[in-house]
């Protein structure tokens, strides 16, 4: 990677509370819409929960890729802000009862996604210094390829189960797609080349979708399934990695 494009300077020490707002607005639609589409009647908690952690992420990196400047504490303080008022709601409005100790923990959780998502968008856009770093192995877009991959591949295969019962092969081909989106998100916005770095994740994705599976369902997948998903996300990440840095060396020229 090479360190030649020009990074946006952040505004000091001050906390930028328009978009700690614009965070909370953002995330609160994220988190209803996709709970609403993933388990409307509130019925698979722990469903509904990871839905919600994926927004706070997805929260984060909206807030630092499309802000101007670093905003990593912004999206965690959005993060913050936004459990407190849901868990508000939860208990208030719907009557949801959880372990006080749970509804302490919550808002520091949230903060923490989030701030995982402002990182991951702060990397996007350039802000960061990491950013630029030229090493072999660029390890900060390793963990940005992980945040984006697992945040996209569950978004879209929870999702797309719930509104068109997708099949298990269907499921593969979708994690193949987020793979590969998730190689052109970092070979397009990172600066230098970064090909290998998602698809180092790829595999490292796949053994964590493996682990969430045994988790959830009790079984693990088959061998055979987990081969094919391990070569396919590694070699669909590798070709969206090289289709975004063809397409920035394009938008350079």
């Amino acid at each position: 990677m090479n360190s030649t494009e020009r990074r946006v300077p952040d505004d000091g020490d001050r906390l930028r509370w328009a978009w700690v707002g614009a965070g909370v607005i953002v995330g609160a639609a994220l988190i209803s819409l996709f709970v609403y589409l993933v388990d409307p009647g509130l019925e698979r908690p722990a469903v509904s929960a990871l839905m919600a952690s994926l927004a706070f992420i997805l929260t984060g990196i909206l807030v630092g890729f499309r802000s101007r400047g670093e905003t990593v504490r912004e999206a965690a303080a959005a993060g913050l802000v936004l459990m407190l008022l849901i868990s508000i709601v939860a208990a208030v409005a719907f009557g949801i009862r959880a372990p006080t100790l749970v509804w302490l923990l919550s808002p520091f959780y949230a903060a923490m996604m989030a701030l995982v998502g402002g990182y991951a968008g702060e990397m996007l856009q350039g802000t960061l210094d990491e950013a630029h770093e030229d090493k072999a192995i660029d390890w900060p877009w390793v963990f940005v390829s992980v945040v984006i991959g697992f945040s996209l591949s569950t978004y879209l295969v929870l999702i797309g189960r719930a509104t068109i019962d997708l099949t298990t092969s269907q499921s593969l081909v979708v994690f193949a797609l987020s793979f590969m989106l998730t190689g052109w998100f970092v070979g397009y916005f990172s600066p230098g080349v970064t090909m290998v770095e998602p698809a180092i994740a790829a595999g490292g994705l796949v053994a964590l979708h493996a682990g969430f599976i045994v988790l959830w369902f009790e079984v693990g997948p088959p061998l055979q399934t987990l081969l094919i998903a391990f070569t396919g996300g590694i070699l669909a990440a590798l070709a969206g990695g090289w289709l975004g840095e063809k397409m920035q060396r394009a938008r350079k020229r």
